[in-house]
């Protein structure tokens, strides 16, 4: 606990001119490079030829517009976290920057959707924005305590934002359509549409995550990737060493079993094209015990940009593998 505290000590003050190796993660530009390389690897796992290009700026301009207002929400329901970070720092200092950039960028993002991608994947996309706004719900109320429940939904719903398009590039994405709703809607009634959006979001998370177990393998990696930064930002600031304990033996046990799980199942369960993916999780996971285990000799804030490299170092070892 003490060594955390030094770390946040070591970090350059927020009016002075951040290292150049902290700017993607103070953007927030960290999160959609990654999206990008999982979602490669995700196509080649399941052997997608081909994902329409729009998708590969929609996608991480989505996830950046999620990030900036998750950042700015922070600010403004909970006035201790504009300084928590540099990056809540970044954020609510260039607040009405970053909102007018992200309202842009969404717009754009959403005529994308409407007009270019397919019906199937906008329809799905509908189903992520719905749990975004209930992941946020939960970020409001948010307490002082490792949020897991709110960073399991936040990585499963950044490995949904992935899984979408490579299901929906090869075929598999058979949701209800946003169609069949409005057409409910205007002629059988509210209860018949009600009816088919309830059936559009179970479908939508049968198809991406029971049908796709690389899916929800990625999103507990991604779960665990935030539960880590959460720990190691919150440690310091937990009174009972029983309790910093339990959160440490939870994150380690959880990421072992992770690694170990990906590595049986890769041997046991993969075909030849989806091992690569699970050995890819299960480097990745090993790295963040890695960096866990050494986290005392790094500040906070290079923590926070190890936990981003983590999820990137499994990249090399896709292409080799």
């Amino acid at each position: 606990m003490d060594t955390i505290t030094r770390g946040r000590q070591l970090d350059p003050q927020a009016k002075s001119r951040p290292p150049l190796w902290l700017l993607p993660n103070l953007l927030s530009i960290d999160a959609p490079l990654v999206a990008v390389a999982w979602m490669w690897m995700l196509a080649k796992a399941l052997r997608v030829e081909y994902i329409q290009s729009a998708v590969w700026w929609v996608l991480p301009t989505a996830i950046w517009c999620v990030y900036v207002l998750d950042r700015l929400l922070d600010g403004w329901a909970h006035l201790e976290v504009r300084d928590a970070s540099p990056r809540h720092q970044f954020h609510w200092r260039w607040r009405w920057w970053l909102l007018s950039v992200a309202l842009v960028a969404g717009g754009v993002s959403i005529y994308q959707s409407l007009y270019v991608l397919s019906r199937s994947m906008f329809s799905a996309g509908l189903v992520a924005l719905l749990l975004c706004g209930i992941y946020f719900l939960l970020a409001y109320f948010r307490g002082r305590e490792v949020p897991y429940t709110k960073n399991l939904m936040a990585g499963m719903i950044f490995a949904m934002g992935i899984g979408i398009p490579v299901n929906a590039a090869s075929a598999t994405l058979l949701v209800t359509d946003l169609n069949d709703v409005i057409y409910a809607w205007n002629h059988t009634g509210l209860r018949d549409a009600i009816w088919n959006v309830g059936r559009m979001v179970v479908s939508t998370l049968v198809v991406v995550f029971y049908q796709c177990t690389a899916v929800w393998v990625l999103g507990l990696l991604c779960m665990m990737n935030i539960t880590a930064i959460d720990l190691w930002e919150k440690v310091d600031g937990v009174e009972n060493d029983e309790d910093v304990d339990g959160h440490e033996a939870a994150l380690s046990l959880g990421l072992i079993v992770l690694a170990g799980g990906s590595l049986v199942f890769a041997a046991m369960q993969a075909d030849e094209y989806s091992k690569p993916f699970f050995y890819a999780v299960m480097v990745a996971a090993a790295s963040l015990q890695v960096i866990n285990h050494y986290r005392d000799r790094f500040t906070i804030n290079g923590l926070r940009v190890l936990a981003d490299v983590a999820l990137l170092v499994p990249l090399p070892v896709f292409l080799v593998a």
